[in-house]
């Protein structure tokens, strides 16, 4: 990665509560990421924003003796997110959930996962999943992306040590935690965005978000859950929890076009159609555009604005997914709210955040 694109991610990463360390190791990996191979000739290439990560993004805000002071809930993972949750979405809220199913894939799995609260709609479903060790007094869980020396204030709890010096302070020993959507789930498991806070030292509530791949209205979760005694341990202990999550979420879909053709100036793109689709709990956008002569190098990336302030829709981290024969798809995902008759269409260079141009959108009739 080049110093100018390390410090637009910098800008980026300044705004989300982590470590310095841990902010550093996302922005390496995000060299790597350029374009995702899927299935058959599609290739997603990642558009990363700070409540959007398409890896595991593990943040804490440290308060008190430890975050969570009461029950980390739907809300406040949006929250700690950037987003909001509107009334009707609230009402869409699952929290009883029954898991029809639990198995330790591995012997000796000292964490049991079990799923909380759940939020679905047609493009998204998110989870609150509480990791509680077998044996209490025990363990000190941490996060996938944790390490030692990572404060542990990392975990939300009030102290100037580094995780190591806390857990052999209380005589505990670390565990490692991750969890994601199983790969026959009806979700994409390397879109989502994560976070997550402890309610005790061996005690750790997950939220998590990811994208749907499947248009039914019932849906079959399969989460695969990990617990590692090392970062990056040969030895991973996994297990799984399959439950069963219901779609009752509305939606409308709404075509805005543009009176002229959208080419964009200094590139070989023109945008053909955008469309939004309105749910109760996300606005989910698709600029469907065509690019003959971009290379795996290329950044070109939208963004939603309204007309009035200029200001970007709250929301946005998505993916550019590859359609085939110089067709992309960009997914964005904003806060649920009206949509407007007329807003903008930005466009930018994700690596060096170049503004390649606008264009006034507006719903047609």
């Amino acid at each position: 990665m080049n110093n100018t694109n390390k410090e637009y991610y910098k800008r980026v990463y300044d705004k989300v509560h982590a470590s310095e360390d841990l902010k550093e190791r996302l922005m390496d990996m995000r060299g790597d990421n350029k374009m995702m191979k899927t299935e058959g000739k599609k290739r997603n290439r990642v558009v990363w924003k700070a409540a959007a990560a398409a890896i595991a993004l593990a943040v804490t805000v440290p308060t008190g003796v430890y975050a969570a002071t009461h029950y980390f809930d739907m809300n406040e993972f949006f929250s700690k997110t950037g987003h909001t949750l509107s009334e009707d979405a609230n009402k869409l809220i699952e929290t009883k959930i029954p898991q029809t199913q639990k198995k330790d894939i591995t012997e000796e799995m000292p964490v049991e996962f079990t799923a909380q609260e759940a939020l679905c709609d047609s493009g998204s479903v998110s989870l609150i999943i509480e990791a509680k060790a077998k044996t209490s007094g025990k363990y000190l869980l941490a996060y996938q992306d944790c390490l030692e020396t990572d404060p542990v204030s990392n975990l939300g709890i009030d102290g100037k040590g580094t995780i190591k010096e806390y857990a052999e302070e209380k005589g505990l020993e670390i565990l490692y935690l991750g969890t994601n959507f199983a790969q026959d789930s009806p979700f994409s498991p390397g879109v989502c965005s994560i976070d997550y806070k402890l309610a005790a030292d061996d005690v750790m509530e997950i939220g998590i978000t990811g994208e749907r791949n499947a248009d039914q209205k019932d849906l079959n979760v399969i989460m695969l859950n990990t617990v590692q005694t090392a970062v990056g341990s040969d030895e991973v202990l996994k297990s799984t929890n399959t439950f069963e999550l219901q779609d009752k979420s509305s939606s409308k879909t709404v075509l805005y076009a543009a009176k002229k053709e959208m080419k964009v100036k200094g590139t070989s793109a023109v945008v053909t159609k955008v469309t939004v689709e309105a749910t109760e709990v996300n606005n989910y956008v698709k600029v469907y555009f065509t690019n003959p002569n971009a290379t795996d190098e290329d950044g070109l990336t939208f963004r939603i604005k309204d007309s009035k302030d200029a200001k970007e829709w709250n929301g946005g981290g998505g993916y550019v997914e590859d359609l085939g024969d110089g067709n992309y798809c960009q997914h964005l995902k904003y806060d649920a709210g009206k949509l407007p008759e007329n807003c903008i269409l930005e466009v930018f260079d994700c690596w060096e955040k170049n503004v390649y141009g606008q264009f006034e959108i507006s719903k047609t009739k």
